[in-house]
């Protein structure tokens, strides 16, 4: 569980990184879109750790 949510913080950090440098500015829906994101990566990596 613990390296689901730190791999979703990972790809939360990286989303919103590559947005912030191809628009060049921080905006409310560069944090949701790059949350939305985050979570459903972090589901995804525990329901995998949960199979394997």
């Amino acid at each position: 569980m613990v390296s689901a949510i730190v791999f979703a913080f990972a790809i939360f950090c990286g989303w919103l990184i590559v947005d912030i440098v191809k628009q060049r500015k921080l905006t409310l829906e560069n944090v949701l879109s790059s949350l939305v994101v985050a979570v459903i990566a972090g589901l995804a990596w525990w329901v995998l750790e949960l199979i394997f």
